[in-house]
């Protein structure tokens, strides 16, 4: 019981002082986690703890999946999959390469650190977007659906590298097919018949969704349910975003909630008495290989797309990584892909280079409302 108060008022803390220090929330609730498990080591074997997190971690993606919006990739197909393309395979190709050649990692293990570190945080992006009020702009959509192609690719590459194909891969498949074209009538329906109801329905039809497909996909066929639940909230990001009441409830349920558990869990999946010099000079080299070529990966497409003067901004903003970086980190360490000393420098990576906009916000700040040209 006194375990689980502490887990309580530290996701408190956390939250209040992320807005006090105006920093992301994620950052502190990891930090929260180590801190926790430090001095209370029971608390990695709460049940409660375990079950939220990991739907949590489905309720990520099935909200970022409502960020992409299938409508402004079409109208800027060219400009975004150039953006989004090199951005995550420049990455992904440099941080392979020096996990299998230079630190000698297993070829599984090397390509899922790669995916984990080449992603970027659509939601991040766009919320950085919102509060620059340039993501109704054109430029705002390009890097949007720029970040969303980023997103994309990621996770088809964590399902080409964990799918155990088999039969029961193909009936996952085909159901949800079948469900992102039956589910956003159903759900348009239901929305207009029960909007404002106390009742919720909506967020409870949202919530059965969600369910249905991470359990289906954990304990039918080999496709990660975290996949699953990216892929139907992008089916049913055109519902949802005609609803806003609706959208709004659904973020505030998870980031107020859902997300803040698996955060905090995440830090207690990390032993600071296991970590040594060694586990310092690998983070520094993957840090440094992440960030720059994520950084070229994206300034230099930018460049010819758009003003020299933003290049460098989106090469910056396109460094936030966070929750799916943590989460390919969480899969690798249940998988048994990553050791709990990588599952640690994946976490320090993936905080620092989502605090590293943050630090150089005041220069992004300046270039990032500039005007763009095609």
């Amino acid at each position: 019981m006194e375990t689980s108060l502490a887990v309580a008022v530290c996701l408190m803390i956390a939250g209040v002082l992320a807005l006090e220090l105006r920093i992301s929330t994620a950052i502190l609730e990891i930090a929260a986690g180590v801190i926790l498990v430090t001095f209370l080591p029971h608390v990695s074997e709460l049940k409660w703890l375990d079950f939220l997190a990991s739907f949590g971690m489905l309720a990520l993606l099935f909200v970022a999946g409502f960020e992409v919006e299938i409508d402004k990739l079409r109208r800027t197909w060219r400009s975004c999959l150039a953006i989004g393309l090199l951005s995550f395979a420049v990455p992904l190709g440099g941080i392979y390469a020096l996990c299998a050649l230079v630190i000698g990692l297993p070829p599984m293990t090397s390509g899922l650190v790669a995916i984990g570190l080449s992603t970027t945080s659509l939601a991040l992006v766009y919320q950085a977007l919102r509060q620059e009020d340039i993501l109704s702009t054109s430029e705002g959509q390009v890097i949007l659906a720029a970040a969303s192609v980023v997103d994309v690719l990621s996770m088809v590459s964590l399902a080409m590298l964990l799918g155990d194909i088999t039969w029961a891969t193909g009936v996952v498949i085909l159901v949800v097919v079948l469900s992102i074209f039956s589910l956003p009538p159903i759900g348009s329906w239901l929305f207009r018949r029960y909007m404002g109801s106390t009742a919720e329905p909506e967020i409870r039809f949202l919530l059965v969704i969600l369910v249905a497909m991470g359990f289906m996909a954990e304990n039918v066929g080999g496709i990660h349910p975290a996949i699953v639940a990216f892929a139907v909230g992008v089916a049913m990001a055109g519902v949802v975003f005609e609803n806003t009441a609706v959208k709004e409830k659904m973020k505030g349920l998870v980031f107020g909630f859902f997300a803040p558990v698996f955060f905090i869990h995440a830090g207690t999946q990390i032993d600071l008495a296991s970590l040594s010099a060694e586990f310092f000079v690998l983070a520094g080299i993957l840090f440094a290989g992440a960030v720059g070529l994520k950084f070229l990966g994206t300034a230099l497409p930018a460049r010819f797309l758009m003003r020299d003067s933003s290049a460098r901004s989106i090469g910056i903003l396109f460094n936030y990584r966070l929750s799916f970086g943590i989460i390919a980190a969480n899969v690798g360490l249940e998988s048994g892909l990553l050791t709990e000393n990588l599952y640690a420098v994946m976490l320090l990576i993936v905080a620092g280079s989502a605090a590293l906009p943050t630090l150089m916000g005041a220069s992004t700040r300046r270039k990032a409302v500039d005007p763009f040209q095609y």
